[in-house]
């Protein structure tokens, strides 16, 4: 899922992705959520804006969607009279936009998901806002109106009752911790149920073995401890809450969070520590230090299948060390809502009428943090703006509400929830009711299907921050990757886009998604293992993948898929391929040398040959055999020749969609540079044309395909992240002398 605010301005340097999502929707307090002023259910909330003079500031589609319905708004004549107009103000703008997003959040049928996003209160519409007219992210929808005479928009993010266990993975109040979380859906950060009785060590074990031998116990917990690990931009940081006793849905952080405290530069050293620590299975045990346990089951396996997770965690009143990976441990992502962080799913509210009569809700006010958790509830509500069932969620303004003690004189007198205090209310006459009805009719809309299903609600901000650590893309979304111009001129300054013959040098969406569909769920895999959840790091990674696949190309014959479409022949241009066999570069990253090939069947474990090499160049003559001798490098760089049978097939690299798209990652995370390890080291940088040369370096030497790497890595990183850019090109320069002028028209 791709997603943003929407509102879209450049971040400041200092400003965290949360607290860039914050300042893009600054929400009137009044009209928050769940909740109005007056208690009443609000399914989103509204966003406060002032155009102060200038070009009004677009309202911009959060993700990828269609338009389901919208009108448009009155013009301001018609708005500042009745029935817009109904309070002693300016009036209320009309217009607005639904659309519906389908995308994805991970593998299967469950990772498939569909949410609405409404914004409502609209004083213009773009002339592309049509009836189920593609709406792509970023898009501008209009421009924000007015509400009751405020400079404001009403936002709201809701699913249907079908897609919220697909969204959150569950449709109970809280999560359920006697098993392990979701693997379809893994993102952001992890976490561990430490049931009571989880015992407190001094240190780990040598060699990372699962002997006590030697190690004092520090303490044993008496009741449940809830540990968070987030890694990010290298570290790993370990927090760790305890239910407060004396709240209830309340979780205390216990001491400071500890950052590093198992080894500087954690995140980046996955690939060293799981070499060292998990000798027998290094893949398996790469997914355990980053998930806390294996998730992609079926392709690895943990051996020993106990292999522990020894990580340093706080308890009340000091920290120790404790193995994750133990079974009684529960382990989860933020795919999966914990609670702990405050997610709870709100559905025991019965009534028809528009008043909050949820007892969780008015536990939270009586306890007193209802306002610090009110943004993490997922709210079952009627459709706000559904036209036939204004009565039903209205008459009470009327008759007063069932709980209610109704005067003769037309007053209520009610109990406000979370205090012992009583107000009374003056309840309205038809005469009045009929002018409220008449103003809520002029905003409402027939839903359809919507106002008559569970609809099931996000706080909005909540909802973008949240899966904005989801980095699974979606086959549309991965598609729309490839810039339609995928090759560049081989000389000249600037360098510029290649456009004829149309047929070989430009590319639609619909050959795009042809291309990728077979490998797409095997990619999103690799990112989720290898680069994580930040989709800078993704720009970086992506360039290279779609220039090493040859732009995921299948010639058929010898120019398959993920085959070096050399295979190994001599070449004067690179005299090195004398040396090469079926070694020659292959899968997502190629990993040309027997060395590599070596290694990461190591990585993998895979298992050791029997039967025939596979030789697709010489298949009567095969240069692969059990007692043939390849080099590990290039022998010019000190490689030395080695026997590789009775190892795996290589062939597997290219041939397998898992192995294809895992080499890459681990290519990626293994590559040493300056003594340092990960190539995710420079995708933390600043995105320059610099650290994409660096990184083109990295991967391939540099000079292959030098001035596409460039133009691919502009063209993503704008598509990925957030930057608006309405041109048709933008000028990058590699060098001080060298210039490409990338294309930026979508496939």
């Amino acid at each position: 899922m791709i997603i943003s605010p929407p509102f879209l301005r450049d971040k400041d340097a200092t400003q965290s992705d949360a607290d860039w999502v914050e300042a893009m929707m600054p929400v009137n307090a009044r009209r928050g959520y769940p909740l109005n002023a007056s208690e009443s259910w609000h399914g989103g909330i509204h966003i406060s804006h002032t155009d102060a003079g200038t070009t009004p500031e677009k309202v911009r589609a959060i993700a990828d969607g269609t338009v389901v319905s919208f009108r448009k708004p009155s013009p301001p004549e018609k708005r500042d009279q009745f029935p817009l107009k109904y309070a002693p103000v300016r009036g209320t703008d009309d217009g607005y936009v639904l659309l519906k997003h389908e995308t994805e959040i991970g593998s299967g049928e469950n990772g498939k998901v569909v949410f609405y996003s409404l914004y409502m209160h609209l004083k213009f519409l773009e002339a592309e806002i049509k009836a189920d007219a593609k709406i792509y992210r970023k898009d501008p929808l209009g421009s924000s109106g007015m509400t009751d005479g405020g400079n404001e928009f009403h936002f709201q993010v809701f699913c249907d009752d079908n897609n919220i266990s697909k969204l959150t993975g569950r449709k109970t109040k809280e999560l359920d911790i006697s098993k392990d979380g979701r693997t379809d859906a893994v993102y952001g950060d992890i976490h561990f149920y430490l049931p009571a009785g989880t015992t407190f060590y001094d240190k780990a074990p040598a060699k990372n073995s699962t002997s006590l031998t030697g190690l004092s116990e520090l303490y044993t917990s008496s009741t449940p401890l809830y540990v968070s690990m987030t890694l990010a931009q290298g570290n790993c940081t370990m927090v760790t809450r305890q239910k407060n006793t004396q709240i209830d849905g309340k979780y205390d952080l216990l001491g400071e969070p500890l950052v590093n405290v198992d080894g500087k530069d954690y995140e980046y050293n996955l690939y060293k520590t799981a070499m060292r620590n998990y000798k027998e299975s290094p893949s398996a045990g790469f997914e355990l230090l980053r998930f806390g346990r294996v998730i992609n089951t079926g392709h690895e396996t943990l051996v020993p299948a106990d292999a522990p997770l020894w990580m340093t965690v706080s308890y009340p009143g000091g920290k120790g060390v404790v193995n994750l990976a133990d079974s009684s441990i529960k382990k989860f992502s933020d795919a999966d809502f914990p609670h702990w962080t405050g997610w709870l799913l709100v559905d025991d509210d019965n009534d028809t009428h528009s008043q909050c009569n949820s007892a969780i809700i008015r536990k939270l006010q009586e306890e007193g943090s209802f306002e610090a958790q009110s943004n993490r509830l997922i709210c079952c509500l009627p459709f706000e703006w559904e036209k036939s069932t204004i009565d039903a969620r209205y008459k009470w303004l009327v008759t007063g509400l069932p709980w209610e003690q109704c005067t003769p004189e037309k007053t209520a007198i009610w109990q406000v929830p979370g205090s012992q205090e009583s107000k009374e209310r003056t309840l309205m006459s038809e005469e009045d009711y009929d002018k409220f009805k008449q103003h809520a009719e002029a905003l409402c809309f027939d839903s359809g299907a919507l106002g008559k299903g569970r609809l099931w609600h996000f706080n909005p901000a909540e909802f973008i921050r949240h899966f904005r650590k989801c980095s699974w893309l979606s086959l549309d979304e991965l598609a729309a990757t490839f810039p339609k111009y995928l090759f560049y001129s081989s000389s000249g300054n600037p360098r510029v886009a290649i456009k004829q013959p149309a047929h070989v040098y430009s590319i639609s969406n619909s050959q795009a998604k042809d291309r990728v569909k077979s490998h797409y769920v095997y990619l999103n895999l690799c990112i989720r293992k290898y680069i994580g959840f930040d989709k800078k790091r993704i720009s970086f990674f992506l360039p290279q993948v779609l220039l090493e696949t040859a732009q995921w190309r299948d010639l058929g014959g010898r120019r398959r898929l993920l085959h070096e479409w050399g295979f190994g022949r001599y070449s004067s241009a690179n005299p090195a391929t004398q040396y090469y066999t079926i070694f020659y570069g292959r899968g997502i990253m190629q990993l040309t040398w027997a060395g590599l090939y070596k290694t990461y069947g190591r990585f993998r474990n895979l298992p050791s040959h029997s039967g025939e090499y596979v030789d697709r160049l010489s298949p009567h003559a095969p240069r692969l055999t059990a007692v043939s001798t390849h080099y590990s490098v290039n022998p010019n760089d000190g490689g030395e020749l080695f026997q590789w049978y009775p190892r795996y097939d290589p062939d597997i690299v290219a041939e397998d969609k898992y192995t294809s798209c895992d080499s890459g990652g681990f290519y990626w995370v293994s590559k040493v540079y300056r003594r340092k390890i990960s190539i995710n080291r420079i995708a933390d940088g600043d995105f320059t044309a610099d650290n994409v040369g660096l990184v083109n370096r990295l991967v391939n030497g540099g000079a292959n395909g030098y001035y596409e790497r460039q133009a691919y890595s502009k063209f993503i990183e704008l598509y990925l992240l957030d930057s608006l850019n309405v041109s048709a090109s933008v000028r990058v320069s590699p060098t001080r002398k060298s210039r490409v002028i990338v294309d930026l028209t979508k496939s």
